[in-house]
């Protein structure tokens, strides 16, 4: 059995003697956990395939490519980013000198999700390992063919008092969580990260929740149709749609939804054949709680299915399916987040509905609108709050490691991705070193009108 109160106390222990870890041993081990992924590569995507059904190229795009890209930026970049940051420093102050240190936080909790479990287990563990902490990571057990190979991975690399891992069971998370951390980290359901918040609120701990919620995309009239439809298409369906970041739901101008439809349609027929349960690029859901969930929205919302809808219990199959339903029906799908492929489509006459629409919901994690004119996008982007957004293309934002990717409210808290990751797991320390070769007693008493004068002369 799984001793993590040992775990914590023996990280807890080498960082207290090994901190600061120097930036060479952190690059060092960088370097070597992207060559070890590498040689675990083939296995790596072999696990995939089990667990979620991912084909090689969908599981390199999505997942092991973006994670070699993630790795060669931080070991290029952490050089600069962990070197002390000057500021400028007010004449007032004079003589003295400003700067900005990156410290680590110490001890690193990291929780990932099933749906992309090695980009989303390794994503933050490099910024962790950048940042100079030690780092426990805990992997969810419904991927077990793929952890048993990034728990290879780890063991290879890091010394366990350095990194460690564990199974995430719903116990073992409640035994985790109720010891103390100096960061937590969280990728998964927002019901869950709430749970993690209040279990860091007990240490005021700083948390990152990168978590979910309905994210639209918008098909407004003036839109490329056939280009959205593909577009829309991969980013629902990729990783049979458990993408966070997924477009959850289609709102569609009436004047172009049957346009949509058939161009959407041809586009699923196109990717993944006229049956999909027969393509080796068409992946499943991941276990068979997940499936009976989605299954039972299927269910619910029967009446409303133009397409698809066609499942199989013995390999948790769901076909690509669509919904057709207007702004005032009721349906199952649009009360929860669906994390599948389930697509409702909703058609809309004024952008006015869109707005109301999206706002009758919790924040999105991601906001995807389609048009050609810029004063619709203007509105759009302007009324709606979202963590971050692709204008005319579905999930791109995240690829872009130069931009920080989180939510906001109900979809996260914090952000990672290039600079962010390593700002994510260290904090800024200011710091003002005064000389000692000048003194004035400006700000100390005994107070007189001549330092009056002078200090709301700086002081204005």
């Amino acid at each position: 059995m799984l001793d993590i109160e040992k775990i914590i106390e023996t990280q807890r222990t080498y960082f207290a003697e090994q901190h600061p870890i120097s930036i060479n041993t952190r690059l060092n081990y960088l370097r070597q956990l992207k060559k070890t992924i590498k040689e675990y590569e083939a296995l790596l995507l072999e696990g995939l395939a089990l667990d979620l059904g991912k084909s090689s190229m969908e599981s390199y795009i999505t997942e092991v490519g973006l994670l070699y890209q993630h790795l060669s930026e931080m070991i290029w970049k952490l050089p600069t980013w962990a070197k002390d940051e000057t500021v400028r420093t007010p004449l007032y102050l004079q003589p003295a000198k400003s700067y900005r240190r990156a410290v680590a936080y110490g001890n690193v909790l990291i929780i990932a999700p099933f749906n992309y479990p090695v980009l989303l287990a390794f994503d933050p563990l490099i910024g962790a390992i950048a940042g100079g902490n030690t780092a426990l990571v805990g992997l969810s057990p419904s991927t077990p063919n793929v952890n048993k190979v990034i728990e290879q991975i780890i063991e290879t690399v890091f010394p366990s008092a350095y990194v460690d891992t564990y199974i995430s069971t719903k116990e073992t998370n409640q035994n985790v969580l109720s010891h103390r951390f100096d960061k937590l980290f969280f990728t998964g359901s927002t019901e869950v990260g709430k749970i993690v918040m209040q279990a860091a609120a007990q240490y005021l701990t700083p948390v990152t929740l990168e978590l979910g919620g309905k994210s639209p995309a918008i098909v407004t009239e003036t839109a490329h149709i056939s280009i959205a439809a593909k577009r829309v298409a991969w980013g629902k369906w990729v990783n049979n749609g458990q993408t966070c970041v997924a477009p959850d739901y289609c709102l569609v101008h009436r004047s172009v939804v049957d346009a949509f439809i058939t161009a959407l349609v041809a586009t699923i027929e196109k990717m993944y054949g006229a049956e999909p349960k027969y393509s080796e690029d068409y992946g499943r859901i991941v276990d068979e709680k997940s499936w009976d969930r989605l299954r039972q929205l299927l269910n619910q919302d029967e009446s409303f299915v133009i397409y698809g809808g066609d499942v199989t219990h013995r390999n948790r199959y769901m076909s690509p399916t669509l919904l057709l339903a207007n702004t005032k029906d009721s349906l199952a799908s649009m009360q929860e987040e669906i994390f599948g492929p389930i697509l409702p489509i909703v058609v809309y006459d004024e952008l006015a509905e869109v707005v109301s629409y999206v706002q009758q919901y919790e924040r999105p994690l991601a906001f995807y609108p389609f048009t050609r004119d810029v004063k619709t996008l203007k509105v759009l982007m302007d009324k709606i709050i979202f963590g971050d957004a692709t204008v005319n293309d579905t999930l791109l934002h995240m690829a872009n490691s130069h931009l920080p990717f989180g939510g906001v409210g109900f979809s996260g808290m914090g952000s990672y991705h290039g600079k962010a990751t390593f700002d994510t797991f260290t904090h800024s320390s200011s710091i003002l070193k005064r000389t000692n070769i000048f003194d004035h007693s400006l700000m100390r008493a005994p107070y007189s009108r001549s330092k009056e004068r002078i200090i709301r002369w700086f002081l204005k």
